[in-house]
């Protein structure tokens, strides 16, 4: 079985080693390919997306690790990069793309603060129930329902290879909302129905695992269940900060896909997307 991983992190955003680092790692523990991913430009800087005047840079280091490496793992250049509501993604994240392996389309974004600030659904509760309070009048139901709403948008606009921790919103939920209630149920419903239309792979994502956020992966079990039953590709990664989370659960997930019924997991090569059946390493 291709044992590989898609979604990391490095010092070029949020992550905390270097990408030959995180490949070291991913040969350790005896990965076929690994994926970099930074986060990818945004308009407003920050201290978790790459800045413009590193992506060069970035470009070029993954790129000669492919090479410098090429005998022991496959290593691939990619980007996770962030569909704005009411924007998509920017011009900046656009002339980008064709330079890439592949990339991740995820939304943390779903409105800005009364003061102008961009907030996004994972950073902190303080900073979602603010963002809900200012951008949806403390409706949480809208404000979730408009979540769901967005990754379809992106999905059916642009396709993504892979999509990004699609629950993600759950990270900070802690009673905010219930996932067991119908409303909640169809908006994840309707977002998967948009996303079946399209080529997308959705991940299986232990990141909020590592870092100790979440005792569940993206997305829950039961919403798996619904991607199973809509037969839409799947791949599991782990969202990796540290050379430490990059392989966190992943055997885990491999037996539960397999205890949910999937047949198969993508995976990618040099020569595209394939499929392979589903076995434990």
């Amino acid at each position: 079985m291709h044992i590989t991983n898609l979604h990391t992190h490095t010092f070029y955003c949020d992550g905390s080693n270097s990408p030959e680092e995180m490949i070291l790692a991913a040969i350790e523990n005896k990965f076929h390919s690994l994926g970099i991913t930074s986060h990818g430009p945004v308009e407003e800087e920050n201290d978790w997306n790459i800045k413009k005047s590193n992506i060069e840079e970035y470009i070029d280091d993954v790129r000669s690790l492919k090479e410098k490496y090429k005998d022991k793992i496959q290593i691939f250049l990619g980007m996770e990069l962030d569909y704005i509501p009411g924007t998509g993604f920017s011009d900046s994240c656009l002339s980008l793309i064709n330079r890439l392996d592949y990339y991740i389309g995820s939304v943390h974004y779903l409105g800005k603060l009364k003061d102008g600030r961009p907030w996004t659904v994972d950073y902190t509760r303080e900073e979602l129930t603010q963002g809900i309070d200012e951008s949806f009048q403390g409706d949480i139901r809208k404000a979730v329902e408009r979540y769901y709403e967005t990754i379809s948008e992106m999905a059916i606009k642009y396709q993504p290879p892979i999509i990004g921790h699609l629950d993600l919103i759950k990270k900070n939920n802690k009673n905010l909302f219930d996932e067991n209630e119908a409303w909640y149920i169809n908006a994840v419903e309707n977002c998967l129905n948009e996303i079946k239309k399209t080529s997308s792979i959705i991940e299986i994502n232990t990141g909020g695992i590592a870092r100790g956020y979440t005792k569940e992966q993206y997305p829950s079990n039961f919403i798996l269940q619904m991607i199973k039953e809509r037969n839409i590709p799947v791949i599991i990664n782990s969202d990796a900060h540290t050379i430490e989370g990059i392989a966190c659960k992943l055997k885990e997930m491999y037996t539960l896909v397999n205890d949910l019924g999937f047949n198969s997991l993508m995976y990618l090569t040099k020569d595209g997307w394939k499929k392979q059946k589903i076995s434990y390493y």
